[in-house]
């Protein structure tokens, strides 16, 4: 069974996370290092703080896996204690077949991370006659019910035997497929969503088998959202069901600006957009309704957040982050007349009842802050979305993908998004780092 975070208040949508793409940190005076301190800096400066639930680390934390490379995340988290953090451990945490380091500097988080849970494993065969020892090993997996969405972090490297020189070897093993099945099974049972948290695309696991059990998985249990790194760019990929999505590396960067993914599952809308690092605040992310690029299919006026009021209205929602609250918050149907949003007091977004005739093509809601001269790009920000126009033909769902849990439906790019589209990263066009 899955516990509610008792750190968390009561349930109050959209869950809304940050996502600090990864780190791979070797020096303390470098560039990453610096940029980290500036985002982590930024966040906790965000007002109120309540805005959002956890900042996520996908792993590859450390360039090497070295003691002295997680001393310095771990002073950058300390210098911020109430800032609430989820971590997992990507391929470089382990890059000399040891995660001992990686181990300890979790525990040294003490109840910021929930305790690894302990599953025995079969691990290389060696001798003659040739043997399979079996092990405990730690998984840095948990399942968190926050803001009525099931969170679900998954281990993809404590289980592999990847190392340098050898190569990759994502794995979840078959107690952590076993636990992961369980928890997606009985959250459909409650209806509950599911967001999962890991560091690569399942198709990026080393077993055929595996690939295809856990992205058919996904599909089968109707997954909203895996956000991952990995690839370090930012990419969006949605497959009609689930929205798979991807930030940039701080640490090893091909994909400009620095900064960090700013994500929300509202309802039935799941949304995301990149906050770069050198611009001002504030910052805007629609929540709802969908933007038809990632809409759940079939599409419906429930299931994009298109439902209209008795007046012909579509609620329009908004998350603005900002050191300090915004001047005015407004809304439009494609260039007509704007509409100022309200927030109320209990809620984390701005709202509007806006009116949709179904002729318009684009909703977009625009934060100001009053620091803003009148003209130019600083301290004004605007997020637009091209909403659901028409329904679905068919009830049916879509079928599954030839590749389920891969990139194969990414979208080739989305500047409002911060999604480049080239793929300029190690693991696709980019240079080896």
């Amino acid at each position: 069974m899955s516990a509610p975070d008792p750190r968390h208040a009561p349930r109050r949508e959209p869950l809304v996370f940050l996502h600090v793409g990864d780190l791979h940190l070797q020096d303390e005076a470098a560039r990453n290092a610096r940029d980290l301190n500036a985002i982590l800096d930024q966040i906790a400066a965000i007002a109120p703080r309540d805005l959002f639930d956890f900042v996520y680390l996908p792993g590859d934390l450390a360039e090497n896996g070295y003691a002295s490379e997680y001393r310095i995340l771990k002073a950058a988290l300390d210098r911020h204690p109430d800032l609430p953090v989820r971590l997992i451990p990507g391929d470089h945490d382990r890059q000399h077949d040891r995660m001992d380091h990686f181990q300890a500097f979790a525990a040294s988080l003490g109840d910021r991370l929930p305790e690894p849970v302990v599953w025995n494993l079969e691990q290389p065969p060696s001798g003659c006659p040739e043997t399979w020892p079996v092990e405990p090993v730690p998984h840095y997996c948990a399942s968190m019910d926050i803001q009525g969405v099931r969170c679900l972090f998954v281990d993809m490297v404590s289980p592999g035997f990847g190392r340098k020189g050898i190569g990759l070897d994502f794995r979840l093993g078959r107690p952590q497929t076993q636990w992961l099945s369980d928890q997606l099974a009985e959250a459909g049972t409650q209806k509950i969503p599911c967001a999962v948290f890991m560091h690569a695309y399942p198709d990026d696991l080393r077993e055929p088998d595996e690939r295809l059990d856990i992205g058919g998985l996904f599909w089968a249990t109707r997954v909203r959202l895996v956000e991952m790194g990995h690839t370090h760019y930012n990419e969006l990929a949605p497959d009609g069901r689930t929205l798979y999505a991807a930030a940039r590396s701080v640490g090893q960067n091909e994909d400009g600006s620095v900064g960090y993914a700013v994500a929300a599952i509202d309802g039935p809308v799941t949304s995301w957009r990149f906050r770069a690092l050198d611009r001002t605040a504030p910052f805007v992310l629609i929540t709802s309704p969908a933007d038809r690029r990632v809409a759940t299919l079939p599409t419906s006026p429930a299931s994009s957040g298109m439902e209209l009021d008795a007046e012909g209205r579509v609620t329009v929602r908004a998350l603005v982050l900002s050191d300090a609250p915004p001047d005015y918050v407004h809304c439009r149907v494609d260039t007509g007349p704007w509409l100022l949003m309200e927030r109320r007091p209990d809620s984390r977004c701005y709202e509007a009842a806006l009116a949709w005739d179904g002729a318009g093509r684009s909703i977009q809601v625009e934060a100001v802050d009053g620091r803003w001269p009148g003209h130019g790009p600083d301290f004004i920000d605007t997020d637009v979305i091209e909403p659901v126009i028409a329904a679905s033909d068919s009830v049916a769902p879509p079928p599954m993908p030839h590749k389920p849990g891969s990139d194969a439906g990414r979208i080739p790019s989305w500047v409002g998004k911060g999604v480049r589209g080239d793929q300029l990263g190690p693991n696709r066009n980019g240079r080896k780092w």
